[in-house]
């Protein structure tokens, strides 16, 4: 089947999907996880208060999963991130619209949750809240570079009517 024939339709069955997923993620059973959900797109996997979701993006072909715990989710480049922030800085989801994609995307993204996923996957409460501080701090952060660029906005505006490109310029970029 050619990735054009299966981009262009919406019934993702024949790239057999949560099969490859059962076969990737294998070391969940052994974890004590139990799949709940299967289709061709999501495989979710549930024990105690930790679930597990491994998907391929209906509309971008992502290969992705997460980790939620307690209602709030975690996806793998949060997960890494608590672990080592260099390679979660790099991350990035593969994409795949053939069956031999799906297969090698899950094999890589089973790679990453097993090496960086063992305090996510036991729901740790010392990992969780690593991973609320580093989110509380990244909302803290972004908070502060929206107030200042408010603040800054105005005056290198002012500035630029002003003919005063130079100030126009230092304000605009101490904004980030």
């Amino acid at each position: 089947m050619k990735a054009s024939t299966i981009m262009q339709t919406t019934d993702r069955s024949a790239l057999h999907f949560a099969r490859k997923v059962q076969g990737a993620f294998g070391f969940l059973a052994d974890a004590g996880f139990a799949q709940v959900e299967a289709s061709p797109t999501l495989v979710r996997y549930r024990k105690g208060d930790v679930e597990v979701d491994i998907y391929h993006g209906r509309q971008s072909y992502e290969i992705a999963g997460g980790v939620t715990f307690a209602g709030t989710r975690y996806a793998m480049s949060e997960i890494i991130r608590t672990v080592d922030l260099e390679v979660a800085k790099e991350y990035r989801s593969a994409v795949a619209t053939t069956a031999e994609g799906i297969a090698a995307g899950l094999k890589e993204l089973a790679a990453l949750m097993q090496h960086y996923g063992p305090g996510a996957l036991s729901g740790e409460q010392q990992f969780v809240a690593l991973l609320l501080e580093q989110q509380r701090k990244q909302w803290a952060e972004e908070y502060a570079l929206d107030v200042l660029a408010a603040q800054l906005r105005p005056q290198a505006e002012d500035a630029f009517r002003r003919g005063d490109y130079e100030q126009a310029a230092e304000l605009y970029a101490h904004r980030g």
